[in-house]
């Protein structure tokens, strides 16, 4: 071969015991970020059963833990003429009810590799220097097995083989400009004996903005509500709700082409393959790169608009833009057909007609030889709408303005990939190699501090005035963030720590992380950056430390005035100083990595000496802090003993409900938490939720309920009441 794969792949292919036989399916989950994507080790993404089991892993989620979801299934799709004048598309996903399913038509790729994690962040599990993001994934499948690894289940199509191996690398990093974000880098290998003509690359997409926990949609009228569109200057389909009724934060799902590189036969050298340097390629003779967006209908639709069921038909949608050009003898005819086309595609799922499937691929690269590797660089992008397009009137509206913060984060994904290349050309320009390695290095960007390590602990005292008990979170971090070295600059650039809360009822938006708000700061004095009020109200003296956790912690922060059973975020960040004589902004580190969520309560009651008791009492239907369900109601038993047994009887002494505390390892077992909150949160130990349904999952019904609390320890027990009115 000419040129190598990368270990993962080579070690895949050519050698282990293991890999020969190929490996067993395998999903991981991208969720460094603000957004959570499953990737999967065959040649497809995306989760397609998550709006019946909203409550598993993500499938194109954002914001992270919000229920907001963008996409049903997404897979890699690769047309091209064999020698032997056949034209074949490889498809990693297509059109089917259920999604994924081993062995079945339009799955063509076996995977050949597990998924590999690793991490440029020194604090993770996963750390290496040759990391390229926060979190990568590394794995490889080809389209030339027979049957599926570990199985007898045979591989579709084997007539229709381009004779290929594929490298997926995924990269996803936490700063606040690049966490709505997941990069996605398919290195593509021809290993047949031939070469192969007219190569499109492509992203199939079922892009689906509906909210998996809020809707009631499903089946069909899950799925039609879509509006849809192409950013044309950005080369992004994305996809909006342009008509659901639930409640949700109105947002974009994107798929973004980046870039391509590929290894120019007629050269020797590897050559930048995108839209921008169409002028040079048709200078040359060869074909002008050109990305094609194209939709068709679930089902129904004619023609162009209806599903290509052939390798024929799949690769004319990759080559012919729709509408097609050629097919206008005026180009005032045409503009008049596109935008007609596009108003459609933007307004169908106002009429439950939005069930659209797309399409983002990119060619012709003019021949891969055998050996050769094609490189083809995408974007999953997700962002709000800005405030002013929230709320049911928003959901529909496609404008410039509502698309503002899309672009700009389709931009940031851009700049990425971009690193040195400044002018997007492909090349190592003069002033462009800010590292001095002779090198175009992508992926090379301005960066913040690292985030500091974060730890949250409640502190309980009582009110001298009221003599109530008053609960205190308090946080403590670190110095790590005060050593990071900016990669572009290289300076040690920290100026300080940003510290935000979220307030109560903010988790009922479904984006708690953007409601919390600065409620201090502290940075360096003496520059131009800042409030330049030093660190002397948070500094310790010494170091404090936790058992099990070696951290010295050197920064303590008390939030106090918190109200017992609502859930708080809490985030410390960091930030450097910028260069406002170079235009260059101070940057922050990421909001997520330090999300904390905190719910203050009573600590539990390892002497007994204090009394159980029940919040909110009487309960009304709905509580504040409840959804919109019945399934997502919340009840709080508070004073509780370390362990405990919980039994509420109604008033003729019949059990309606048992539940066990265990402080040590309860996290919320009802539905509300997997809602509203998410698996980085601090509960206070002595208080334990209760979903207000009885042991059958039936609803209750108004009245005045009995309870007893058994101390698990001490055999003592304690009794109470409360109403419950609708």
């Amino acid at each position: 071969m000419k040129h190598l794969l990368s270990l993962l792949l080579l070690t895949a292919l050519l050698c282990g015991s293991a890999f020969s036989q190929g490996a067993s399916f395998e999903e991981a989950v991208v969720d460094v970020g603000n957004i959570g994507l499953t990737i999967t080790n065959a040649g497809f993404i995306g989760r397609a059963n998550v709006r019946n089991n909203p409550t598993g892993p993500p499938s194109m989620e954002y914001p992270l833990d919000s229920g907001v979801e963008h996409l049903f299934e997404s897979g890699l799709w690769v047309g091209a003429r064999r020698s032997d004048g056949v034209t074949t598309v490889r498809t990693g996903a297509v059109t089917a009810a259920g999604g994924y399913r081993p062995g079945a038509t339009g799955y063509e790729f076996a995977q050949t590799a597990p998924i590999l994690e690793r991490s440029s962040l020194p604090t993770s599990a996963v750390f290496t220097r040759s990391a390229v993001s926060h979190q990568d994934y590394l794995t490889a499948f080809v389209d030339t097995a027979t049957v599926l690894p570990g199985t007898s289940i045979q591989m579709p199509d084997p007539q229709g083989r381009l004779g290929m191996a594929v490298e997926l690398e995924t990269f996803a990093w936490n700063f606040p400009f690049t966490e709505y974000f997941v990069i996605l880098n398919w290195k593509i290998v021809n290993i047949s004996e031939a070469a192969w003509e007219d190569v499109y690359v492509g992203m199939y997409h079922d892009l689906v903005v509906r909210n998996v926990n809020t809707t009631t949609d499903a089946g069909g009228a899950f799925f039609n509500k879509g509006g849809l569109g192409f950013l044309d200057s950005l080369y992004a389909s994305y996809a909006f709700n342009a008509g659901g009724t639930e409640e949700t934060l109105n947002t974009y799902g994107a798929m973004a082409f980046l870039g391509a590189e590929w290894e120019d036969p007629a050269t020797g050298r590897t050559r930048f393959f995108h839209p921008n340097v169409a002028a040079t390629y048709e200078a040359e003779g060869l074909p002008r790169p050109q990305v094609n967006p194209r939709w068709w209908l679930f089902s129904g639709g004619t023609d162009e608009l209806g599903r290509p069921s052939t390798d024929e038909e799949r690769y004319r949608r990759m080559a012919t833009p729709y509408p097609n050009p050629a097919s206008f003898e005026n180009p005032a005819d045409f503009e008049a057909a596109r935008a007609a086309w596009f108003e459609r595609l933007r307004t169908d799922g106002q009429n439950s007609a939005g069930n659209w499937i797309g399409l983002t691929p990119v060619g012709p690269v003019p021949r891969v030889e055998p050996g050769d590797t094609l490189t083809v660089t995408f974007a999953v992008v997700a962002a709000l709408k800005p405030e002013a397009f929230q709320g049911q009137a928003g959901k529909p509206i496609d404008t410039p303005e509502s698309r503002g913060l899309l672009e700009n984060n389709v931009r940031w994904a851009q700049r990425t990939y971009a690193g040195e290349d400044n002018n997007f050309n492909g090349e190592l320009d003069p002033g462009e190699d800010v590292n001095g390695n002779g090198v175009l290095d992508r992926y090379l960007i301005p960066e913040p501090p690292s985030s500091p390590n974060v730890r949250v602990v409640f502190e309980d005292a009582i009110d001298p005035q009221t003599g109530q008990q008053d609960t205190k979170a308090i946080l403590y971090w670190d110095r790590a963030a005060e050593f990071s070295r900016d990669p572009v600059t290289g300076t040690l650039d920290f100026e300080g720590y940003r510290i935000y809360r979220s307030n109560p009822g903010d988790d009922r938006t479904g984006n708690i992380l953007d409601r919390a708000t600065l409620i201090a700061q502290y940075d360096r004095p003496g520059n131009r950056t800042g409030f330049n009020n030093g660190f002397a109200e948070i500094a310790l003296n010494e170091p404090v430390t936790f058992p099990g956790d070696s951290t010295e912690y050197w920064y303590r922060f008390e939030a106090d005035d918190l109200l017992p059973g609502w859930q708080y975020l809490f985030i410390v960040t960091a930030f450097d100083e910028g260069d406002p004589d170079a235009g260059l902004p101070s940057f922050e580190s990421s909001r997520t990595a330090t999300a904390t969520r905190v719910f203050p309560g009573t600590p539990p009651d390892d002497d007994g000496d204090r009394r159980v008791g029940v919040y909110p009492n009487p309960y009304r239907v709905s509580a504040a802090w409840d959804g919109g369900t019945n399934r997502t109601r919340r009840l709080n038993f508070y004073n509780l003993p370390p362990r405990a047994e919980i039994r509420i009887y109604s008033l003729a002494g019949e059990i309606v409900k048992t539940l066990y505390h265990e402080a040590d390892t309860y996290r919320g077992d009802i539905r509300w938490y997997d809602n509203f909150s998410a698996e980085n949160r601090i509960l206070p130990g002595g208080e334990h939720a209760w979903d207000i349904l009885s042991e059958n999952g039936l609803n209750l019904a108004s009245g005045l309920y009995l309870f007893t609390v058994k101390n698990l320890d001490t055999g003592d027990t304690q009794q109470g009441k409360f109403a419950i009115i609708k």
